[in-house]
């Protein structure tokens, strides 16, 4: 069973989030841990700082109390999920996850992004951008209206370069919804393309799970990857992005680089970034 932390700050894209969560975890059998970070008192009053009182199990409480009555609105169940919540004072919200995922050994983190444009939220700066460019867990990012569809297309880009310990992360966790996974390779023409092309067509063909597809896609050395992307994903049959985070990699350019930062992204799909050391038991 996956441990799911899920942050939020009780916006409205934070609470979609929750409904997609709770969803993701019915379909997969998966538990819930909710996530605040409690802003600290700041004394204005010749009171003490340290007499002013916070009291965790009562912001517990309220958590798991407008969760219910979130998804009871929704006319769904919240007693079908296994929910349990947590509080920090840590303000440093990326920070303040991480120690949350860690001390609560949590397996992947669902989150809101907040804007319309979705992925583009993610690439151009949020909370959620923030922990993904400088964490090392697995996170999914929810589009500010994305309702939950069941998974059975998941798109993956990739450069092929280290596909073996790719996909022996990304296999397992496909394997839970018995989707198809399709791998995007942009080929700008480069002299190693068809060296790793063929090796990675050779090594999807040895796998037992046979719903792997590699698909060859031109790139444009015009365009970012967050472009090409966009000009090639299909969103009406995808229901799943998932890049991958390896120090200094591609993927940082794509959620760092300057002229990424502009693009304003389209497809409105939850984006999955996987970390160098996720491992999913099959």
């Amino acid at each position: 069973m996956l441990k799911i932390l899920v942050p939020t700050d009780f916006s409205p894209e934070a609470k979609n989030a929750w409904l997609y969560a709770y969803e993701f975890a019915r379909y997969t059998n998966s538990a819930l841990l909710l996530y605040h970070a409690i802003p600290l008192p700041i004394s204005v009053t010749d009171i003490p700082f340290e007499n002013f009182y916070l009291d965790e199990q009562q912001e517990i409480d309220l958590l798991h109390e407008s969760f219910n009555k979130y998804i009871t609105s929704h006319q769904l169940d919240p007693k079908l999920v296994n929910v349990k919540a947590t509080v920090s004072s840590n303000n440093n919200i990326a920070i303040g996850i991480q120690d949350a995922f860690k001390s609560h050994g949590c397996d992947m983190v669902i989150m809101g992004t907040h804007g319309a444009s979705g992925i583009a939220e993610v690439i151009l700066g949020s909370n959620t951008a923030k922990l993904i460019t400088q964490a090392k867990i697995p996170i999914i990012a929810i589009p500010a209206t994305y309702k939950f569809h069941p998974i059975y297309h998941i798109v993956y880009a990739s450069d092929l370069v280290n596909l073996a310990d790719e996909l022996s992360v990304i296999i397992p966790f496909t394997k839970v919804f018995e989707a198809v996974l399709e791998i995007f390779y942009f080929d700008y023409a480069g002299p190693e393309s068809e060296q790793l092309i063929f090796e990675a067509e050779n090594f999807i063909n040895s796998q037992n799970y046979k719903n792997i597809s590699l698909e060859v896609k031109k790139g444009s050395i015009q365009l970012s990857v967050a472009e090409n992307l966009k000009n090639q994903l299909n969103i009406s049959n995808t229901q799943l992005l998932i890049l991958y985070r390896a120090e200094h990699s591609w993927l940082d350019n794509l959620l760092l680089g300057s002229n990424t930062r502009k693009l304003v992204m389209e497809p409105s799909i939850p984006i999955m970034v996987l970390p160098k050391t996720t491992i999913f038991v099959d």
